[in-house]
């Protein structure tokens, strides 16, 4: 059986594979730019004209943050395009009857559905390549332009007397930072006092002659100091010096200029790298779950076009006389269903009420259940 497999895939390719291959490509590259437009035109157009009216940025700025963002747009809409451009073909081939004449030559479904494998493949492979080339450079960019636009430079190199409040996800207060003086260029803080309440019961109080942002740690590196720990419930205090101390943090006071990648906006080697940290014990972050879900999520995206490849494509094969209606609503349905089962999933894995290895690859879990179902009803009509 695996032998069986193996030659399906790997042989070579024939004059069918580059017939149908080729097909694909004008459906697909159609849906992918007609999907796209109405995220771009329901999501990123609502922030421009922000742009535009609120900063008086100019078009050509608004513009550049609009091509920015769509690389990240491109991930979640090519596996639409695979499907929509599966769909057509074959039930462009169904119609014309080349299906029954593949059939009747005795080409069996399965052989008449290695370019759709092909095809997924190289989608798969393109979806990787945006997600770890472009979109971990075009999105903090993108965020920057928007920075800059809207608040023109909020943080200037130096800055006397800074204060600054780091709130969680729910809008919780974490931290209160004060520094005699803050340089945005090099990232550090000097005569630093942080009031840290990210510990129920405990206030802690951290001061430093300054304190350096490392980013490869993601969070603040306290040098020459003392800690002040008072506890609410025994009334009982603690003080501590320390030579360096380090403070983990999602967010830092050059937030909106100096941002530290999001997970989604790293690639998989510093992605790894961020999760090693952690797992090492040398600091924790809001990040961690995210992080992990997101790995995985790098290499379950690309063989999620493969699976909507493979559900499209017998889709589109209808016994003769019969309407395609419920094809088109049944396309809708499992797309609608596959971006919802994504999205809930990492909302879950986000809030560590799922693994977030399951969060990444349950969606695919789904996928490969329907696909098999799918093509094991159209064998019997192909």
């Amino acid at each position: 059986m695996i032998q069986k497999i193996k030659n399906l895939l790997f042989s070579k390719i024939t004059i069918l594979d580059r017939y149908v291959i080729g097909e694909f490509w004008v459906p697909f590259v159609s849906g992918c730019a007609i999907i796209t437009g109405v995220w771009l035109s329901a999501d990123q157009l609502r922030q421009i004209f922000k742009l535009i009216t609120i900063s008086k940025a100019p078009i050509t700025l608004a513009i550049t943050i609009l091509g920015l963002n769509m690389p990240e747009i491109l991930v979640s809409t090519i596996p639409i395009g695979v499907l929509w451009g599966t769909f057509l073909v074959f039930s462009k081939l169904n119609n014309d009857s080349e299906i029954i004449a593949m059939r009747t030559s005795g080409i069996s479904l399965s052989r008449v559905l290695r370019p759709v494998i092909i095809f997924g493949v190289i989608t798969g492979l393109m979806t990787f390549f945006i997600n770890e080339a472009i979109v971990p450079f075009s999105n903090p960019l993108a965020r920057k332009l928007e920075v800059y636009s809207l608040y023109k430079n909020p943080l200037p190199n130096s800055k006397s007397n800074f204060f600054y409040m780091e709130k969680g996800s729910k809008g919780v207060l974490r931290r209160i930072f004060y520094a005699a003086k803050y340089n945005a260029d090099k990232g550090l803080l000097k005569s630093i006092v942080i009031l840290d309440f990210t510990k129920e019961g405990l206030t802690q109080i951290h001061c430093a002659t300054r304190a350096r942002w490392t980013p490869e740690k993601g969070g603040w590196e306290l040098y020459r100091g003392t800690n002040h720990f008072i506890s609410t419930e025994d009334s009982l205090s603690r003080i501590s010096s320390f030579k360096t101390f380090f403070i983990p943090s999602g967010s830092t006071p050059a937030k909106l200029i100096k941002e530290l990648s999001k997970p989604g906006e790293m690639n998989f080697v510093k992605l790894a790298s961020f999760i090693m940290l952690q797992k090492s014990g040398d600091f924790k972050t809001d990040d961690y779950s995210t992080a992990i879900a997101t790995f995985h999520r790098k290499f379950s995206q690309p063989i999620a076009c493969i699976l909507i490849a493979l559900v499209g494509a017998p889709l589109g094969i209808l016994p003769r006389r019969s309407s395609s209606n419920l094809n088109y609503i049944l396309l809708a349905i499992i797309i609608f269903q596959y971006y919802m089962t994504q999205s809930i999933c990492m909302s879950l894995a986000e809030n560590n009420q799922m693994t977030p290895l399951l969060a990444a690859w349950l969606p695919n879990i789904v996928l490969l259940v329907i696909g098999l179902l799918i093509v094991r009803d159209k064998a019997k009509l192909a």
